[in-house]
């Protein structure tokens, strides 16, 4: 179990699996084969399908697990505590989730982070989507970020950095930048930028859907300002 970590009811995680370089132990190769949710009673509320063309397992480096905070039913989580199980080759990875009502999570504790052990850890992202444009994030210092947006790069559209706030306001974490649903030519995906929060301050983060070769206004912006406390 690698801590607790507050999300509002309608948010939405994102977990990923880090390991540092070189492996103090625990070297072998390591994928992810699953991922599940518990409620306090350890009844199932949640078993994520597994997402891209690679299937299961899946390389670490190329997995990335979301909950939009849904309940056994498809509806909203109810106010209370979840286990994040993600399973690997090397064991199960555990994250306690608390769920608060709308606004009760300002008054709470850290809402991203990571712990590891041996070298690997298990890291927990607020998750946000194109639905945040014209919108504000606030995290905390040393919270987590990652944007997912859907595109279709055998189109020649890729989603790109527009603009990043300035004054090392957030740092940029370096991952996969983009995850296909199918192994089907011409399906789309998921890209994803992920980002920490380093300073106090606000400023905006916008990103452009465009072909790079052209010069046309870009098909779609998403853009929100960051708000670091």
């Amino acid at each position: 179990m690698v801590g607790t970590f507050v999300f509002e009811q309608g948010s939405s995680i994102g977990l990923t699996i880090e390991r540092r370089e070189p492996c103090p132990c625990l070297c072998e190769p390591l994928s992810v084969t699953g991922m599940h949710v518990l409620d306090e009673q350890d009844n199932p509320v949640f078993v994520a399908e597994q997402e891209g063309p690679a299937g299961l397992p899946t390389p670490y480096e190329a997995w990335i697990g979301r909950w939009n905070l849904v309940g056994q039913l498809g509806g909203p989580a109810p106010v209370g505590f979840y286990s994040v199980v993600v399973e690997t080759t090397i064991g199960e990875f555990r994250a306690c989730i608390e769920v608060v009502a709308v606004g009760a999570a300002d008054r709470m504790g850290r809402v991203s982070s990571e712990a590891s052990v041996c070298g690997i850890g298990l890291s927990v992202y607020r998750l946000v989507d194109e639905t945040v444009h014209d919108q504000t994030v606030v995290l905390r210092e040393g919270e987590k970020l990652v944007v997912a947006l859907e595109g279709n790069p055998t189109t020649g559209f890729e989603w790109e950095i527009e603009s990043e706030p300035a004054g090392g306001l957030l740092q940029r974490i370096e991952g996969p930048a983009y995850s296909s649903s199918s192994s089907r030519i011409g399906t789309g995906g998921t890209f994803y930028f992920r980002y920490v929060a380093v300073v106090a301050g606000q400023g905006e983060l916008t990103f452009v859907y465009r072909r790079p070769w052209e010069t046309v206004l870009p098909e779609k912006i998403v853009s929100m300002l960051v708000l670091v406390l």
